[in-house]
């Protein structure tokens, strides 16, 4: 049986709450505010660059193409270093000199990582390295307090209905930027538009074309800062309440993978609160192509976009993202399931 309405995509918006609901977290406290997770890099890079005379960044082989975007941008000469099963650093293949003085960037992946054995292992060949933290998937671990690496960023439009924004946490002083992005209103107006639909109202293609739009001018955007409509959506959002709504999704996940036999890509930690549940597939497009045509999208994390890069050529061939935030209920991560396992057969 279809389900009549899609599971996955980017977020519709609460209008009523987004209207009404007052500020009850602190998100943007201690924090520099830019247009997207890329844009938060960016300013990153250019601080290292300013602040260290850094000229290079070591990132790992599996990344979005986004990041190499922040680093083309940013004229950093860029060095790949490999990730082993866990997609942690392969310590036996770390090109890294003792001593260096460059950046070096970990990913917290799919919000599931501890970094702060890759941090110590960094830092136990160089002092001088700088590291940044890519929270860009783990706004849960972007959020707590503690500063382990040298600076850490994160994206909110990958966690919630805001239609930009990325948020940095250093010691350092970082370039504040006041002019907003313009690429949020088309963000904007298409979650509007997908949370209002019904079928008789008008077709998924109107609300995906403005979601489309928007996309298209976010690298162009990439030096303007966070627009004033994410800042007043973030803090409105109650994130104790949309981190047990996910772990709890999670959770049933997990169960009913254990039952198929469906292994995650790595462990799913007591805790963390996951952006999606990443899972290992042989023949991943047929099951993904099976889900769709129940609407059910599951993204891949992440197509490789002409990049040659070992971990993320693997990856991109096998693993598939199932969707457990906030937006569904016990019943929708049945559906899942139910449509996995016959995806599978």
């Amino acid at each position: 049986m279809q389900n009549n309405y899609i599971i996955g995509g980017e977020f519709g918006v609460d209008i009523q709450g987004f209207q009404c609901t007052k500020s009850n977290n602190s998100a943007l406290e201690g924090v520099y505010k830019y247009s997207s997770g890329r844009s938060a890099f960016y300013y990153i890079l250019l601080d290292v660059q300013k602040r260290y005379r850094i000229t290079t960044v070591y990132v790992p082989d599996y990344l979005c193409p986004s990041v190499m975007i922040a680093v083309k941008k940013s004229s950093m000469k860029v060095v790949f270093y490999n990730l082993n099963e866990q997609l942690e650093i392969d310590v036996e293949r770390f090109p890294m000199q003792s001593e260096a003085k460059v950046a070096v960037l970990l990913i917290n992946y799919f919000g599931l990582k501890n970094l702060e054995q890759q941090v110590a292992f960094v830092r136990s060949i160089s002092k001088n390295a700088i590291i940044i933290e890519d929270d860009v998937q783990a706004f849960y671990e972007f959020q707590k307090k503690e500063l382990i690496a040298d600076y850490k960023f994160t994206s909110l439009r990958k966690t919630f209905a805001c239609p930009d924004g990325g948020l940095v946490k250093t010691h350092n002083e970082l370039a504040v930027v006041a002019a907003g992005n313009k690429f949020h209103q088309y963000k904007f107006a298409g979650s509007v538009l997908k949370s209002l639909r019904k079928p008789e109202y008008y077709d998924d293609d109107v609300y995906l074309h403005l979601f489309e739009k928007g996309e298209s001018y976010i690298d162009d955007e990439i030096m303007m800062g966070m627009s004033q409509m994410s800042q007043e959506i973030i803090v409105k959002n109650d994130l104790e309440r949309i981190a047990y709504i996910r772990q709890r999704n999670a959770k049933q996940i997990l169960e009913g993978l254990k039952i198929l036999g469906v292994r995650t890509v790595i462990p799913v930690l007591e805790g963390k609160t996951p952006l999606f549940i990443p899972i290992w597939l042989d023949d991943r497009n047929k099951v993904r192509k099976r889900m769709f045509q129940q609407r059910i999208f599951c993204p891949i994390h992440w197509p490789l976009e002409g990049m040659n890069v070992q971990k993320g050529a693997e990856m991109a061939e096998h693993e598939m993202s199932i969707i457990i935030d906030q937006r569904y209920a016990n019943k929708d991560m049945d559906s899942i399931l139910n449509t996995l396992e016959i995806a599978l057969k």
